[in-house]
């Protein structure tokens, strides 16, 4: 069996204007729906806050996957756990205790998620993934949606995925930047399970179907390495 594909459209890529309707446009396609918040001093780019998140969780029932790209977010990050987040990943590089805070998260009733910017390297916080539900690997730099995707930093994605299997953590690897048709299998052969596209859902003509492409690729990627890894052939 293959393990569990997650699918995360993010709405960094959607109209701002219709965002309602860009996100019901996913529903029954995507497992869950990234929301980037940026606070324009962490990464240069300002984007949205709690406010747009509670409107936006009244009109989908698709869980959200809260990126905060932002500075201090032991102040910000429970609020949007309070706002019905189903996932609120915050920044190492932002946060002097990520275990704290990771627990504050999970004891606001939201997954808690880690994530690591494109020149951090991951090692250090490898020994942090038991308390976590999720360790984001970016393979962009954080901050503008529609960069090109950087396959070296996928190494970081091996690294978490080894230290996964070896301590038997139920823990998602998820990747954010550049994800599409011509990444995401290289992404699901590295070990990621969780995968943030933007463009290459909301760029597409039909985002639902462009998500379920994303998923069958990743899907049969996983299943060939998984036969090949067994010995066995692929009928």
């Amino acid at each position: 069996m293959t393990p569990d594909i997650i699918i995360a459209p993010s709405i960094l890529a959607a109209d701002f204007a219709n965002l309602a309707a860009e996100a019901r446009a996913v529903e029954g396609a995507a497992d869950w729906l990234h929301v980037d918040v940026m606070d324009n001093h962490f990464v240069p780019n300002l984007t949205i806050g709690p406010p747009v998140v509670e409107s936006l969780r009244r009109a989908t029932g698709i869980p959200f996957d809260c990126h905060l790209m932002i500075e201090d977010p032991k102040r910000w990050a429970p609020a949007y756990a309070q706002l019905g987040a189903y996932n609120v990943t915050f920044h190492a590089e932002a946060c002097d205790d990520p275990v704290a805070l990771a627990k504050d998260l999970r004891a606001a009733g939201t997954l808690a998620g880690l994530a690591v910017d494109r020149d951090t390297p991951i090692e250090p916080y490898l020994e942090l993934l038991p308390h976590f539900d999720t360790i984001l690997v970016m393979t962009i730099k954080a901050g503008f949606g529609g960069q090109a995707f950087m396959p070296e930093l996928l190494d970081k994605v091996r690294a978490a995925r080894r230290h996964a299997k070896a301590g038997h953590l139920d823990i998602r690897i998820e990747v954010d930047g550049g994800i599409a048709a011509d990444t995401i299998e290289a992404a699901a052969l590295a070990g990621a399970d969780a995968f943030v596209a933007g463009t290459a859902v909301y760029g597409a003509d039909d985002p639902a179907e462009a998500c379920r492409k994303l998923r069958a690729l990743a899907q049969a990627a996983v299943a060939r390495q998984t036969t090949s890894d067994s010995g066995g052939t692929t009928v």
